[in-house]
């Protein structure tokens, strides 16, 4: 597949200066000096590949290009729509995608993403209160932040969902907005991009280049119909892959109607009717809280997990590291 797909979407005088990139990391001027090119016409080429994803930047005193992964180019060309010479391959290209995304999941024994709280999930008071990401307060700190089409959505076109919902932080964002793939926007434009996705069931998640180190380059509000991360849960059974939210739902069973309107809410599978009134199948709650957001009777609620499901840094978990619990 490879051989057939790349002279589809590579010129021919790209060839050379793509080839050299995948070797070793260069800048315009170490590259022009290798190709023994003029460079003008090197920076030319560079400003194309690197426009259409083929390469990634780095600016360490110096600003050097390398050539990404068959994977990551495919990916990127998928996710922002460049697919008009690629329709004969694109069943097999979003497979490929998605397969190596899987593949990649199953071998790193941390989780890329975690789930997050719905902006306008109800989160109940107790009396244990530990630290909790929110989508906001990740957006809140980060440099800048950049609105552009869900990858997912654009590649598989699986559902009716809204596009227009990845929010893209940090260097992340800038790369993006360098290319013309994001537009930057303002805290509070996040916000309304926030309120679109909890009105249209969509998970929060914020995903990592680095689980360890905390550094999150991408939230999204995701699908289980064509988002890469749910679907790598679902469908390939990557449990470890998105941790939870560190919350789980409850529900005050005096004041449930049983409607049945939060069993269609989670996407999770963690709803169920029982006896006329919803309950929480807790080992399948990710605590996105979407539940929560549409309760009429206002009956659920998202509470501390202290169970350690689905989320490294429980309340239980955190007592046995040692970590005090405020009370």
């Amino acid at each position: 597949m490879f051989a057939d797909v790349l002279p589809l979407i590579v010129k021919p005088d790209e060839t050379q200066t793509l080839v050299a990139l995948s070797e070793r990391q260069l800048s315009v001027v170490e590259l022009s000096q290798a190709l023994n090119l003029p460079v003008a016409a090197v920076q030319s080429k560079i400003d194309g590949l690197y426009g259409r994803g083929f390469l990634s930047k780095t600016k360490n005193g110096k600003t050097q290009y390398s050539a990404r992964s068959f994977e990551r180019i495919i990916s990127r060309h998928l996710g922002e729509g460049r697919t008009g010479a690629l329709t004969k391959y694109m069943i097999q290209l979003a497979g490929y995608r998605m397969d190596e995304h899987a593949k990649r999941a199953k071998s790193d024994p941390y989780p890329e993403g975690k789930v997050l709280p719905t902006l306008e999930a109800v989160i109940e008071p107790v009396s244990v209160v530990l630290p909790h990401e929110t989508a906001m307060n990740i957006l809140g700190k980060a440099r800048s932040v950049s609105l552009r089409d869900c990858e997912c959505r654009v590649t598989l076109r699986n559902c009716d969902k809204p596009l227009r919902t990845c929010l893209a932080i940090g260097e992340f964002s800038d790369e993006l907005v360098e290319r013309g793939v994001a537009v930057e926007i303002s805290l509070n434009e996040a916000k309304a991009v926030l309120r679109t996705a909890n009105d249209h069931g969509l998970v929060n998640q914020a995903l990592y280049t680095d689980w360890i180190k905390g550094e999150v380059f991408d939230i999204c509000s995701c699908c289980p119909c064509c988002c890469t991360y749910l679907r790598t849960l679902m469908k390939y059974g990557v449990r470890h892959h998105i941790a939870g939210s560190g919350f789980l739902a409850e529900v005050c069973q005096d004041e449930c109607s049983g409607c049945g309107v939060c069993v269609d809410r989670c996407i999770f599978g963690a709803r169920k009717i029982e006896n006329g009134k919803s309950v929480v199948i807790k080992e399948n709650c990710y605590g996105c809280g979407l539940c929560t957001t549409t309760c009429v009777s206002g009956a659920s609620g998202l509470v501390p997990s202290d169970t350690g499901n689905n989320d490294p840094f429980s309340a239980s978990r955190l007592k046995g590291m040692g970590f005090p619990t405020l009370q």
